[in-house]
């Protein structure tokens, strides 16, 4: 299995309503494409200090070439297109597990 992680700390004057309602659109519109599983987006809490990140994305994938696919897929680099105006910063790691 593949994880792909997406960290993200958006823009100050990104409201939280449009956090969420990304956050809501990325889920719905990521756990439809081929190869997708256990869609989780959310908010991070500060139970161990400040994180690093406010947000974070999780999909997982049988295979890299699953990722690989997705990635490629006309959907996704929507999503991507869409969201690129919100964050201030993003990290995004895929883990072999």
């Amino acid at each position: 299995m593949v994880r792909h992680i997406v960290m993200i700390n958006y823009k100050d004057e990104v409201n939280q309503r449009q956090r969420d309602d990304f956050a809501k659109l990325i889920r719905e519109t990521v756990s439809q494409l081929p190869g997708t599983k256990n869609v989780v987006a959310g908010k991070a809490l500060e139970v161990e200090g400040k994180p690093r990140y406010g947000y974070a994305l999780f999909v997982d994938f049988d295979s890299e070439a699953a990722l690989k696919t997705y990635i490629e897929n006309p959907t996704h680099k929507a999503a991507e297109a869409q969201m690129a105006p919100f964050p201030s910063e993003t990290l995004i790691s895929d883990y072999l597990y």
